[in-house]
């Protein structure tokens, strides 16, 4: 079990790749479908641990970086970067452990269709749960790995969550259906078909929603502050110096800053 888990923590990891580099659209494919194939044979309380360790190694591959700030420009002690950080990537894959254990209890063995659609189904509440319960924390959903791969088409109508869906669909079923070895090669393999099918006919379905009115002129504004300095007191009227000054020097209507440009909430700038 605890080499399964390493294996599906990797396959997390790996998953969020494409997040970055957007070229590896078709890694979350044989991922997802990794873990779809693992689970469904694993039994519900073992798939629970193998959503829960893909879903570790997802977030943790994706969110390394609130080490950085906890540990370096917050001072929290390396130890304690590290568990707070792990600790929220254990908390939120809860959801994708639940969704698997309940894949593996409901799913249907002899209908790689089927079990596609439920573990599809499962996936898509496992991340909306994760976006929206608590406040939510929406960082890497499916979606965002494959803005440079053909189901990039159906973003502007099912947005991305649905392509995580339509992504979790076809990678389940593609992967159950070639696992089927007891069945013909042509009846197995079919939702893999299927997929390819999808694949290639999704940019077929590309619209353009919006249509050009004119040309703006933007500016981007970046302060060039540090980051152990960014919040420091005494930085902050040479800091809110330099930003008047470029916001002036700015031109075009739009001028677009970092969020924490100004380091100050609206009531302590009177």
């Amino acid at each position: 079990m605890i080499r399964a888990a390493a294996v599906a923590a990797a396959a997390g990891a790996a998953f969020s790749l494409a997040a970055t580099h957007t070229t590896l659209w078709w890694l979350p494919f044989l991922c997802t479908g990794l873990l779809a194939w693992r689970a469904s044979a694993a039994g519900p309380r073992g798939a629970a641990g193998l959503g829960l360790a893909f879903g570790s190694g997802w977030l943790g591959a994706s969110t390394w970086w609130l080490y950085i700030s906890l540990h370096t420009y917050g001072a929290l002690p390396a130890p304690l970067a590290f568990v707070a950080v792990a600790a929220l990537c254990i908390a939120l894959s809860a959801y994708l452990a639940l969704a698997m254990g309940l894949y593996a209890r409901l799913q249907r063995p002899q209908s790689p269709t089927a079990s596609g659609l439920l573990f599809g189904a499962l996936w898509l509440a496992a991340e909306l749960a994760r976006a929206v319960i608590f406040t939510g924390f929406p960082w890497a959903a499916t979606g965002y790995g494959q803005v440079d791969g053909p189901l990039a088409a159906l973003a502007p109508w099912v947005g991305v969550y649905g392509i995580g869906f339509t992504l979790a669909v076809l990678s389940a079923a593609s992967a159950l259906g070639l696992a089927r070895t007891t069945q013909r090669w042509t009846v197995r393999s079919a939702p893999l078909l299927v997929s390819l099918a999808l694949l290639v006919g999704a940019p077929l379905v590309a619209h353009d929603f919006s249509t050009p009115a004119g040309r703006l002129d933007v500016s981007l504004l970046q302060t060039n502050v540090a980051q152990d300095e960014k919040f420091a007191t005494e930085r902050l009227p040479q800091a809110l110096a330099q930003l008047e000054s470029a916001l002036q020097a700015a031109r075009g209507p739009l001028v677009v800053a970092p969020e924490t440009a100004i380091p100050l909430l609206p009531d302590q700038l009177d």
